[in-house]
């Protein structure tokens, strides 16, 4: 009997121990076999937004592009007559100096050259023309418009720097201020910060 039992114990333990062998081979091969499809849908992935991305990914930097200004403006139509004045196409400040003003200074002229003064000038060139705005006490300062030699410039003069900029420091207004605004800035230059710094002087 107890051979008997001794055997069959004996296989019992056998068995058992084969079936434990079998649940940890399925086990790994298990996580093998979840790591294995991990593994290829992964590199599948990266393989299919690669096979997504080239070469079209270089569309965006290889497309044709314009900068602006780049391609050439419509030419005028023929006969076409601008509403805000003629403009006084002349690269030559001596040219402009000639040029006689069209608007006289009234006193809408020099309002309106005031709103256009405070707008464009005022922060360069100060309230009264002396140079001293908030710009100009940070940077180099501007031409101080009441002196002599600004108040004795024709008036084309004037107006060609507006249109055209200073020699130096003064930018371009000519695509900002219409050529109308532009006399009427002439006129409240001359006409009224002139006036006061002659005033100003003028013995009492």
């Amino acid at each position: 009997m107890r051979s008997k039992q001794l055997k069959r114990n004996k296989k019992t333990g056998i068995m058992g121990q084969g079936s434990g062998s079998k649940r940890q081979w399925s086990v790994v091969s298990g996580r093998c076999l979840v790591f294995l499809f991990l593994l290829v849908t992964g590199h599948w992935s990266l393989v299919t937004a690669y096979s997504y991305a080239m070469p079209w990914s270089w569309d965006m930097f290889t497309q044709p592009s314009h900068k602006a200004q780049e391609n050439k403006p419509p030419d005028m139509p023929e006969g076409t007559v601008s509403n805000r004045g003629k403009e006084l196409h002349t690269k030559e400040r001596s040219n402009a100096a000639t040029i006689q003003k069209p608007i006289a200074p009234s006193y809408e002229s020099l309002a309106r050259g005031k709103i256009m003064y405070d707008t464009y000038c005022a922060i360069c060139h100060g309230e009264s023309g002396h140079g001293d705005g908030t710009v100009g006490k940070k940077y180099v300062p501007p031409t101080d418009l009441s002196t002599d030699y600004v108040q004795r410039k024709p008036d084309g003069d004037i107006y060609y720097t507006i249109t055209y900029g200073g020699l130096a420091i003064m930018p371009v207004y000519g695509d900002a201020i219409i050529p109308e605004d532009r006399w009427h800035l002439v006129n409240y230059i001359k006409h009224v910060i002139g006036v006061s710094e002659r005033n100003k002087q003028a013995p009492k």
